[in-house]
């Protein structure tokens, strides 16, 4: 039967969920997203909010539903917007600070630890963080083009090859297009921007020291991004997304006090028109004036200001000397204990992470800057030898790439280091997982460096950024729970390796309401503890006795005005003086106090800012200094005060504007001063407060709504959480499904293959429960099968999915993030004259209508293994159920002179179990969709049980045709290896590759099987140079070799809804056979194909990856390829022939590589 190529093209449903399954809410990167069944879970409910935490998240629950009912009045009423009720939820499952808006749905995930970010300055966290989303639920659904319901639309094609062989219903696909048409296409920037501004009366985010570092930066170095930079995601590394942050932020400040801050609910309120495509558009709608005339009023605005404020320190620079250039993240450097080494961490020119500890040599010509093309350490791991000239070597193969020169130590790493053990060991904390555990912490970690080799102190401690005392016994370091730090002591024991018990740990504060303690370190003495203290948008210097427990700030607590900010306090090696960082000037800068007189002076004089200082027993001062490109490594030798310390950065105040504020929140101006309880726990810590009796009106409701007591939390009603559902999501559809033969008119081949519906998508609260499917049927595709009237329309062909998974269990246990789904496909097809029936000089046509359905009940987990293997693979286990039935529809029979019934038969039963084991070790790069780095694979095993039909046999006793069955039982593998090799090339702003793929799928069968269960490597999976249906067998291999390098980088060119950012072309060569019976064919009889491809990338909407590819490819090699018995094409041949000719693909996704996606639902089933 013409049925085979139906269980493929099941594809084309089946991609359809996983292409509408993606980028449906905007949220930000999280550690596991996953429901945690293993913990108990509570609601909090208010008027406007619902709070969902886990138990041990009390503290930060209680504050966020106070925090969420103040601040929803202030936001509502700036954008005239209420989203409705919103659902929050906590979490402190993990040591991870962030938050995301899920702004289709009306939820916002909180995680407790504070944000401890090296580009933000010191606030209230989760006073920041819930005004912040809750900013993003506001403006974003005040912008939506379709309500919320509708998150977006999306137009689909597809096209197929044109079949040979008269034994395929249709071709394979060649066409490849699903669009979306976007319910909203707010800019990066903007969206960022209204979230960080917020109001500024309530300053819960502020334009802070830190933020007016990068700008600065940006402005005086000529990098500040143009409009459509900051509008897009596109081509940025992780520090360039801050920089969009942080310019947003400035953009939008400069909006709201030129032009008004109800401006800002118009613009956002105008990207609701569906007419509006763009950034440019809304902008000129909202102001009256082109985008490019207001972006160039801001630059020229920031490029005046910036040069005055700066010119005196400009006139008196003091910055030393650049040592580490490379990547823009290198951060806490210190002096080994001999001083001829440095170690700090570095990205090392990583796009995102990357951190790794860095030994460098500070003799001879080592100081002078180093850069050079980086490394990809994602697919690489450092040696086990001792010696110095360690090898990189490839995890996967163990293939040398390349020496380091001994400067990598270990990968992975974030934390300050600093030394212990007489300078034997570093030590710090890392963030990462334990063996069977779910949960991802900081620890405690040293690494000997005489044996080169990372020791584990602690298991799921919470600790991070440790330090020895001076007699080198003990260690304080900093504890978290429930968004609160504290200081913690313990022995320092190399011994320990997770026993808690052997550390002795001791709590040595008791904060408990969201305070942040930064990098402490111990007195020369080791009597006391210093460290930072941040409380509201303050950060103080504090010294802890550690035998009164007495708390009292380091310097003058007179300096410690509103945003006032110290910290990376470090002592010298003589115990003479205290070096550390503070903005007292505006800019941050490297300070020394004496310790015995309290005189402080000042180091540096920078025009970005100057963190992290060390100091070795020459006076010599290693430290990050901040630049338009990132943190780098600085050195000043023999550090002095600096020359004229009245050489500062002037200030200038941020205005406020109240007044509209005022009227809408007239309730609010009682609440004018803190409590008592507050004032007291701050004595010592931050400023007095001011009185704020004697200030005008506006002064006032400022100070009500920016002072608050986070102590003092309302008697919350709590309950049981039961499980809650978001929206109900529908995505209409059209899709353009062009497999049927020609009508004969481009029209009415159009309505033939046209196909409406709709997507769904509904999601549980907490992920417990999520489901998604789409439905779409083709009203062109009727056709006449003895069925009239309503029940015709049942045998329209229609394309249904639906997806169900489940994770509320607690059978497997959570480490292992069991996932547990199931899938059920179906679609119909329909033929006319699809079948001929023929008895001696007798024959008739009749209409086929083909039912195909695919059960699939999934179990997707990890292994819970810190290994970097494990850690880096998926798995799943499947068992699919596939029975495909077909319908010969009514016949007229002549020589009956009587229309027969309508008959149908299941053809097919499939039965097969599967598990899948996908490693994934590509580089996390800006270029990692087009053009990836690193290591694939995906390694399959089916066990197939399948029932195939052989032939009909008449039961007389039930008087109709019985169909007898085939079964085929064997064993499939199937290993797809994927190597994507950088290359050398002259420049390392290009990423030039070589990919290597090699592809296997073998049947284990003593006899050879049926063209229904053959592997094909051919066709736009595997050699497109030939039909899908070319090359197939029960074994099959092939490899493939590309070259891909970039035609146009950075093409920042923004057309309607369009951004075209880059294009790489590319140039490929394939070898492949196949075969069922004896052995591997002579390398002689292999195919062989050779083309191109353009890979396009350009966003669309601001928030959809939109990915064109376009492929040609000439079959070298021309071959005959025998029919099954029976079939004959229309000149009469047993056989046809492939090769010889041009093949051309093309595509319109979010991926490029779509099949290398475990996020591809579609993946079922295709090679089987």
């Amino acid at each position: 039967m013409h049925t085979y190529c139906l269980r493929r093209i099941i594809y084309g449903t089946l991609i359809v969920g996983a292409i509408l399954g993606l980028g449906l809410s905007t949220v930000q990167a999280q550690p596991e997203a996953y429901s945690h069944p293993e913990l108990r879970w509570f609601t909090i409910e208010t008027e406007h909010f619902t709070i969902n935490y886990h138990e041990g998240a009390e503290r930060s629950a209680k504050v966020a539903a106070k925090i969420a009912e103040e601040i929803y009045k202030p936001i509502t009423s700036l954008y005239r917007h209420d989203p409705g009720k919103v659902n929050i939820i906590i979490k402190d499952t993990d040591d991870y600070s962030n938050g995301g808006a899920y702004f289709f749905e009306n939820k916002i995930e909180i995680w407790a630890p504070a944000l401890e970010f090296n580009l933000r300055g010191q606030h209230n966290w989760l006073r920041n963080v819930i005004t912040h989303e809750y900013t993003h639920i506001v403006t974003l659904t005040a912008a939506q083009k379709f309500g919320a319901q509708i998150p977006a639309a999306y137009l689909q094609i597809f096209g197929y090859e044109q079949v040979r062989r008269p034994d395929i219903l249709y071709g394979f696909p060649n066409i490849l297009v699903s669009y979306p048409i976007a319910g909203i296409n707010v800019p990066f920037w903007l969206a960022e921007g209204v979230a960080q501004y917020q109001r500024p009366e309530l300053r819960y985010d502020s334009w802070d020291t830190h933020r007016d570092m990068i700008l600065r930066s940006l402005v005086l170095e000529k990098k500040l991004l143009d409009l459509d930079e900051l509008s897009n995601f596109a081509s940025k590394r992780g520090i360039d997304f801050e920089f969009t942050y942080n310019s947003g932020f400035a953009l939008v400040r400069f909006l709201a006090e030129r032009y008004g801050e109800e401006k800002l609910e118009a613009l956002c309120k105008n990207f609701a028109s569906p007419l509006t495509l763009n950034v440019h558009a809304a902008l000129e709608t909202t102001y009256g004036k082109p985008s490019t005339e207001l972006y160039r009023e801001w630059q020229t605005y920031l490029e005046r200001d910036y040069q005055a404020r700066i010119a005196s320190v400009l006139a008196h620079k003091v910055e030393g000397k650049l040592i580490e250039q490379r990547g823009y993240a290198n951060l806490y450097p210190i002096f080994s204990a001999d001083g001829t080494k440095l170690y700090y961490i570095s990205n090392l020119g990583a796009d995102f992470g990357g951190h790794a500890i860095v030994e460098r040599s500070l003799q001879g010509d080592e100081t002078l800057s180093h850069s050079g093309v980086p490394t990809v350490r994602e697919l690489c791991r450092l040696s086990s030898h001792s010696n110095l000239q360690r090898k990189i070597l490839c995890k996967v193969c163990g293939m040398p790439l390349g020496n380091q020169n001994a400067d990598v130590l270990q990968n992975g790493v974030t934390s300050r280091l600093t030394l212990a053990g007489n300078g034997k060991y570093l030590f710090y904390s890392r963030y990462t997982g334990t063996n069977f555990q779910i949960q991802k912490y900081n620890d405690l970690f040293v690494y000997d460096l005489a044996k080169k080799e990372e020791i584990r102190l602690t298991y799921q401690a919470r600790l991070e950024t440790p330090i020895c005392s001076p007699d080198g016994k003990t260690f304080v370091a900093v504890h978290q729970k429930d968004g609160t730090q504290n200081l913690v002591e313990g022995i320092f024991n190399i011994e320990a390796k997770g026993d808690s018990a052997k550390l002795a740990l001791r709590q040595l504060t008791a904060f408990k309401n969201g305070e942040q303690v930064q990098l402490p370190v111990y007195s020369p003495d080791g009597t006391a503890i210093i460290f930072a203290l941040g409380i509201k948008n303050t950060r103080r210097l504090m010294r802890l006795d550690r035998t009164t427990g007495e708390l009292t700030p380091i310097t003058d607590t007179a300096l410690a005005s509103e945003g006032y900010d110290e910290r990376d306090a470090t002592v010298s090696p003589d115990g003479k003086y205290l070096y550390f960082s503070s903005n007292r000037t505006g800019i941050f800068n490297i300070y020394r106090i004496n310790l015995q007189t309290k005189e402080t002076e000042q180091l540096t004089n920078v025009v970005g800012g100057a963190f992290m200082p060390q100091v070795n027993a020459h006076g010599d001062v290693v430290y990050s200094l901040f630049t338009a490109d990132g943190y780098k490594i600085a050195m000043i030798k023999n550090a002095q005060a600096i020359a004229n310390p009245d050489a500062k950065y002037v200030r200038e105040p941020t205005p406020i504007r109240a007044a509209q504020l005022i009227k809408e929140n007239a309730e609010l101006s009682a609440q004018t001063s803190p409590s008592a309880n507050e004032v007291a726990s701050l004595e010592h810590v931050v400023p007095s407060l001011p009185d704020h009796t004697q200030q005008t009106a506006q002064k006032q409701l400022a100070a009500a709504l920016a002072i608050y007591d986070d102590s003092q939390i309302p008697d919350f009603k709590t309950r049981e959480y039961t499980s809650t559902f978001g929206n109900f999501a529908i995505l209409p559809l059209i899709r353009f499904d062009a497999y049927a033969r020609s009508q004969g008119s481009f029209w009415r081949d159009t309505w033939r293959a046209a196909k409406f519906g709709l997507a769904f998508n509904s999601a549980e609260l907490l992920g417990r429960l999520n489901f998604f499917g789409s439905f779409a049927i083709a009203p062109g595709s009727s056709v006449s099968g003895g069925v009239a009237g309503l029940a015709g329309l049942l045998e329209l062909e229609r394309d249904a999915f639906l997806s169900i998974e489940y994770t509320d269990q607690n059978i497997i246990p959570a480490s292992f993030l069991p996932r547990l789904s199931l899938d059920i496909y179906h679609q119909t097809r329909n033929v006319q004259d699809g079948a001929q029936i023929k008895i001696g000089i007798d024959s008739a046509t009749a209409n086929v209508f083909y039912t195909l359905t695919q059960f699939d009940l999934s179990l997707r987990f990890r292994l819970p293994i810190e290994h970097w293997l494990f850690q880096a693979s998926q798995f799943r286990l499947t068992f699919s159920l596939s029975p495909y039935s077909s319908k010969i529809g009514s016949f007229f029979w002549q020589p009956l002179n009587q229309t027969l019934p309508a008959s149908s038969d299941t053809y097919f039963i499939g039965r097969t179990l599967t598990f899948v084991w996908s490693t994934d070790l590509r580089a996390h790069t800006r270029n990692t969709a087009i053009n990836p780095i690193g290591f694939f694979s995906r390694l399959r095993l089916d066990y197939e049980n399948s029932s195939l039909q052989d032939s009909l046999i008449f039961s007389e006793s039930a008087g109709r045709l019985i169909p007898q069955y085939q079964t085929f039982s064997f064993l499939r593998l199937t290993a797809d290896l994927n190597f994507h090799l950088p290359l050398p090339t002259f420049s390392p702003k290009f990423q030039h590759t070589l990919t290597l793929r090699a592809y296997a799928a073998l049947n284990f069968t003593p006899k050879e099987t049926n063209l229904f269960f053959n592997n094909f490597i051919s066709g736009l999976l595997g050699m497109r140079g030939y039909e899908f249906f070319a090359i197939g067998g029960d074994k099959a291999t092939f490899l493939h070799i590309e070259y891909r390098f970039p035609l146009i980088e950075h093409i920042n060119w923004q057309v309607a809804q369009f951004y075209f950012d880059k294009i790489y072309l590319s140039a490929y060569f394939d070898i492949g056979t196949a075969w069922s019976q004896g052995g591997m064919p002579s390398l002689s009889a292999w195919k062989r194909d050779v083309g191109v491809e353009l890979r396009l990338e350009t966003p669309s909407f601001y928030i959809f990856p939109t990915r064109l590819f376009a492929s040609a490819t000439y079959g070298i090699d021309q071959f005959a390829q025998p029919l099954r018995q029976g079939f004959f094409t229309a000149d009469g041949r047993d056989f046809v022939t492939y090769g010889g000719q041009w093949m051309f693909h093309f595509g319109i996704l979010f991926e490029f590589d779509f099949m290398a996606d475990d996020a591809r639902r579609g993946a079922a089933g295709l090679m089987r």
